[in-house]
């Protein structure tokens, strides 16, 4: 299927099985659709949808542009094509930040972001001081629950 943006950009997207809607975000820039085999694994519990991001994989090439508002804008697209009201979204890499960067434009088209192994939304020397501390103890005991 091709998904077409308001610039014109045809963008490849797929949907693949059954169940509350689930788009991936590829990592990148410029890397393309990996998820295959992730939504052969999920089809029975999830409407499973790819999409290759502008000018990567099976999507146009383009001259861009190439900023985070432009990829939200192509992700809302998605959405849109699939008639999707609300969607959950996993991304991964440079997914994963687009998945949060669209979450935040648009939290009422979210009901769960998945982020796994983004680039991060802030530099370490705001954050690594206190996973280091709870790296050595961590702050769920161990039944699982947080402690305060």
């Amino acid at each position: 299927m091709t998904a077409i943006t308001e610039d014109g950009v045809r963008l490849w997207a797929s949907r693949s099985g059954e169940g509350d809607p689930l788009v991936l975000c590829h990592g990148g820039p410029g890397l393309w659709d990996m998820f295959g085999d992730l939504a052969a694994m999920l089809g029975d519990r999830a409407s499973v949808i790819r999409w290759d991001q502008r000018g990567c994989g099976r999507s146009q090439r383009c001259a861009g542009p190439w900023t985070t508002d432009r990829f939200v804008a192509d992700l809302d697209v998605v959405r849109r094509h699939f008639g999707l009201d609300r969607m959950a979204l996993l991304g991964h890499s440079w997914g994963a930040q687009l998945a949060l960067s669209y979450t935040l434009a648009h939290p009422e088209r979210v009901s769960t972001l998945i982020y796994v192994s983004g680039s991060g939304i802030v530099p370490a020397s705001h954050w690594h001081a206190r996973y280091t501390d709870n790296a050595r103890d961590p702050p769920v005991d161990g039944r699982g629950l947080v402690r305060h």
